[in-house]
């Protein structure tokens, strides 16, 4: 640790907006939002006169506020189960780090909960005229999402399952439920636009996982890695990025995105997610893959933003 980041902590007030925005860790937003995006341009590209710019905004919205309920809980479970310790150079640990009391944590994550609660029904209002099953399935997919983000850090990221959960709830459900609110389609094609996000966004858990996996096991938390062993966990990562291209494939083979959108989206991604991959498997101490907490985002980023232009 720095002496720099050593003085950044003691000049952060208790309970400050400043230490608010350390935990709501705005760059992990951008995950959220690549969920939406991708949804919305596959959506645009279906049916681009009756695309609703205001009903795609609700759903950046409601994504946004999920993560940062989802990261505000997290911060909170893992330090009080014993697997983060206050450390200064990880500013991030709000609450570890005692930036923000229990009972403004506790008080902070029922109102994001809420509010996002309340920018779902204002989707379901809008759009429930014209739903296939009168707004029943909104409500289904709903409860899922806000139970899985309570549920992932208490339960879920104990039980090896943290990666499927990563899966269905930063890639399947956010893309097809986008994809639903703005088309009122169930298309096979959302499936894959999803799971295009939902792996490329996991490689960053298996990366958590492989750069912790001794910590974990020492903490007794079961992650797909500890089980599996970390040189595993790394083809792990390998894997996840190239089922990516795969699933691209298969919008270009469905007519979704021409020849010219699959190059263009695949190829950087597949430079720099094989470029990561390098340096993940040559790195043997978790100090060594801290800069790659850095370059997965910036991949899976990359890459959604690309698709989105390409199924516009």
């Amino acid at each position: 640790m720095t002496k720099e980041q050593g003085n950044s902590i003691k000049n952060i007030k208790v309970n400050s907006l400043k230490a608010w925005l350390f935990g709501i860790r705005p760059s992990s937003l951008g995950g959220a939002l690549i969920t939406v995006l991708v949804g919305a341009g596959l959506a645009h590209g279906t049916d681009p006169m009756g695309f609703s710019w205001w009903v795609a905004s609700l759903c950046a919205l409601f994504a946004c506020l999920m993560q940062v309920a989802a990261n505000l809980i997290n911060d909170m479970v893992d330090f009080e189960r014993g697997l983060d310790e206050p450390d200064p150079s990880r500013i991030d640990r709000i609450y570890a780090n005692g930036l923000i009391t229990e009972k403004a944590m506790k008080w902070g994550i029922v109102v994001v909960s809420v509010v996002g609660i309340i920018v779902g029904m204002a989707i379901y209002f809008i759009v429930r005229e014209n739903l296939m099953y009168g707004g029943v399935e909104l409500f289904l997919v709903g409860a899922v999402v806000v139970t899985c983000t309570f549920v992932y850090s208490m339960i879920l990221a104990y039980h090896a399952v943290g990666d499927i959960a990563v899966l269905i709830c930063f890639g399947i459900l956010p893309v097809c439920t986008t994809y639903y609110v703005l088309t009122y389609r169930v298309d096979i094609d959302a499936l894959y636009a999803s799971l295009i996000v939902g792996c490329s966004i996991d490689t960053l858990m298996i990366l958590n996982n492989v750069r912790d996996v001794n910590e974990d096991r020492e903490k007794s938390k079961v992650t797909s890695v500890v089980v599996l062993g970390q040189k595993v966990g790394k083809g792990m990562y390998l894997i996840a990025g190239y089922l990516c291209v795969i699933f691209l494939m298969q919008l270009w083979y469905h007519e979704r995105i021409t020849m010219e959108g699959l190059v263009y989206t695949a190829l950087p991604y597949l430079l720099l997610h094989s470029w990561t991959t390098f340096q993940l498997m040559a790195a043997q101490q978790p100090s060594e893959m801290d800069k790659l907490y850095y370059a997965t985002p910036r991949n899976f980023t990359i890459l959604g933003i690309l698709l989105t232009i390409a199924l516009w």
